[in-house]
This record gives C-alpha cells, sequence and structure tokens, in this order.
C-alpha cells in the first residue's frame, strides 16, 4: 500500500498536536501547584491518575496478559530515561517563568532528529532538516543566550530536554516490538511506585479543592500520554519533533494569564520561525498524502 506511510505520519501529527495541548495545560498547573506540593507528589498524581485511560486501553485490547514485553530491557531504560525527565520538568516549573522553560525545552527537536539517525536508522531529508535548523534558530532568538542568566535549574531543564528526547527515540524504537499499552502500563507503574517512595517524606495532604486540581492534573497528562504514544508509533521521530515549538503559544498565554508573566521581545521574533517550521512540515505531509492518493496502484 502506497499510501500507508505519508497518512500514517499526518494522523501521528494530528495526535501529537492534540497531545501538546495537554500537556502545556497540564504544565501550568504544575507550575501553579509547585509553590504548595513538592515534584514527587505531583509525580504521583501524574503518573497514578494516569493509570486510569491506560486501564480501559487495557481492558479493550484483552487484559493484563497484553502488557507483557517482548523487550523488558529496553523498556527498562526508556522508564527510567522517561522518569529523569518527568522529574526533571516538574523540579524546574515552579522555579523558573513557563515561557523561558519551554524556550530551552524546545532544543528538543535537535536532539531527536540526532539520536533518530543512530538509533532508529531514519532517513531524514534536508527539507526536514531545514525545517528544523530554522525552528531551532527562532528557539534561539526567544531564548536571548546573551541576556537570560543560566542557573542551575536552566540547566535541569536542558537535562531533562534531552532525557525526553531519548525517551521519545526509544519509544518509537521499542513500538516496533510492544504494543502502545505495553509501554504506557510499564512506565505509569513504575513512575506511580517510584513516585510514591520518594513523596512520603515530603507528602502534604492536599485540601478537597486540590484533590480536584491534581486528579484533573494526572488525568491530562495520562491521556496525553496515550496520544502522544500512538503519535511516536505513527510516524519518525524526524516529522514529529518540530511540532513540540506550538506549545509556545499555549505557554505564552499561560504565563501571562496565570502568573501574570510578561514573555521578553525576543519571543515575539522567535515565535513565527518555530511555527512555521512545524506548519511547513504538515504542508509537505499533505502535499505527499495527496500525490500518494492520486497515484494508482500498481
Amino acid at each position: 500500500m502506497p499510501h500507508a506511510p505519508s497518512q500514517t505520519a499526518l494522523h501521528g501529527i494530528y495526535f501529537k498536536l492534540s497531545a501538546m495541548v495537554l500537556f502545556c495545560t497540564m504544565d501550568a498547573m504544575v507550575k501553579g501547584l509547585g509553590g504548595t506540593y513538592g515534584s514527587f507528589q505531583l509525580m504521583v498524581f501524574r503518573s497514578a491518575v494516569a493509570l486510569v485511560p491506560v486501564a480501559v486501553l487495557i481492558w479493550h485490547a484483552g487484559g493484563l496478559r497484553v502488557v507483557r514485553s517482548t523487550r523488558p530491557g529496553l523498556q527498562a531504560l526508556r522508564v527510567g530515561i522517561g522518569f529523569c525527565s518527568m522529574f526533571g520538568f516538574f523540579y524546574a516549573f515552579p522555579r523558573m517563568p513557563l515561557v523561558d522553560a519551554y524556550a530551552i525545552s524546545f532544543s528538543a527537536p535537535l536532539f531527536m532528529v540526532a539520536l533518530s539517525v543512530p538509533i532508529l536508522r531514519e532517513p531524514v531529508g534536508w527539507r526536514r532538516w531545514t525545517a528544523v535548523g530554522v525552528g531551532f534558530a527562532g528557539v534561539l532568538i526567544m531564548l536571548d543566550p546573551f541576556a537570560i542568566e543560566f542557573h542551575l535549574v536552566s540547566l535541569v531543564i536542558l537535562a531533562a530536554t534531552f532525557c525526553y528526547s531519548l525517551s521519545t527515540v526509544l519509544v518509537r524504537k521499542v513500538s516496533r516490538h510492544d504494543p502502545d499499552v505495553v509501554t504506557l502500563f510499564w512506565f505509569a507503574i513504575v513512575g506511580s511506585v517510584v513516585s510514591i517512595a520518594c513523596a512520603i517524606p515530603e507528602w502534604k495532604w492536599p485540601p478537597l479543592l486540590d484533590w480536584v486540581w491534581l486528579l484533573t492534573l494526572g488525568l491530562l497528562g495520562g491521556c496525553a500520554q496515550v496520544l502522544i504514544t500512538r503519535a511516536w508509533r505513527l510516524a519518525p521521530a524526524a516529522i514529529l519533533a518540530p511540532f513540540d515549538y506550538v506549545a509556545i503559544v499555549l505557554a505564552m498565554a499561560y504565563g501571562y494569564l496565570w502568573f501574570k508573566e510578561e514573555p521578553s521581545w525576543t519571543v515575539w521574533y522567535g515565535l513565527p520561525l518555530v511555527t512555521g517550521s512545524g506548519l511547513y512540515i504538515l504542508h509537505r505531509e499533505r502535499v505527499r498524502a495527496r500525490a500518494l492518493r492520486k497515484t494508482p496502484i500498481s
């Protein structure tokens, strides 16, 4: 079927965009709640509540028998790196402006494209490299490295971004051997157990309203994880990577409306570049899908 590669990649892009909206909303909630609760306690709700949508997928897939991995070593590596990434972001978001954190984290596409070549053996054409390069140039403009004071929290975000990129590439690699539900299940289970163990010394019992916020945080993260894991299965990492950039719009909105944070003037110059690179790749996928639909099957 010549239509499949481009069509599935396009679906992967739509899943990725939906996941980014949910993830950005969750990150804003992490920032808002981070002044009251520790990082590990927030991660407990992120991981444990995420088991709800994952349980629905497992039930539809045939029960717990489907969560056995054929590549347990690779799954363990992915879970460990993903957990480190989640902790880094949950630690840093309450401690720095949301837009600045996102600006640093948007170096992820460059990491992903570089990692997808040796790990996944995926070809990356010059158009994608150019689009990612243009988007990364926009990130550098927004980051304004000559004006932002790079301190420990910035380095934590950068390290978390690298772990996120590596975890993303590993998910696509393990998806060649295990169904999505296997990856989702083990990440949620291990994340819940480790987070609970680490959160016990700093645990604060939430009031009723905070329970609502914390449960919502976890549900958003779980649904987003389902969507993005599906996206990674449908499309190569080099195609999906630039769409992390679109979250800057929500990061700016949440930062201003919720936390009264105003982005620097450089954001307005870099934003067209980072969003344009993602939109260009989406346009290329639509053009390819349309051309393939017109091609007769031989």
